[in-house]
């Protein structure tokens, strides 16, 4: 009797107490220097505190595309719970001007910030910096996500 009061209570233990958030935004046309650039955030997490992010940076082309897919291809099965698409006009990732490092600085401080503001375990910028994906083709994103079939 004494194990199944116990069992009941860790149940419901999860299930009061457990972190369930899904949610996306998108920020269209901002500018640094004259630069176009679009950012979008999708986070579904599921009892995880650690929140692990996935960041790419695309051209705005490729970002159009894969930041309507993401729900869609989005698998409860992910090793990333946040992912953080930056989207550069003319961007190449050959031939990263000034203006786009400044943009991708201001986009990884911006992650730092939220997960401060939000209670997440924080990560220096060195370590978010070594995590930049880049991409190319929208169908890329596959490599770094586990996708729906």
């Amino acid at each position: 009797m004494k194990n199944i009061i116990i069992l009941i209570f860790s149940i419901a233990y999860t299930g009061f107490f457990a972190q369930n958030i899904k949610c996306e935004s998108v920020d269209y046309l901002k500018k640094t220097d004259n630069k176009e650039y679009s950012t979008y955030q999708y986070i579904n997490a599921s009892y995880s505190y650690s929140r692990p992010l996935l960041i790419v940076i695309a051209d705005e082309k490729v970002f159009t595309k894969i930041h309507l897919k993401v729900p869609n291809l989005f698998s409860t099965k992910q090793e990333y719970t946040d992912i953080n698409l930056l989207g550069i006009k003319n961007f190449d990732k050959d031939h990263i001007s000034d203006i786009d490092s400044k943009i991708i600085d201001d986009f990884v401080e911006n992650i730092i910030k939220y997960r401060s503001v939000n209670n997440l375990p924080p990560y220096t910028k060195e370590q978010l910096k070594s995590q930049l994906k880049f991409i190319q083709k929208d169908n890329d994103i596959c490599r770094f996500l586990v996708c729906k079939k």
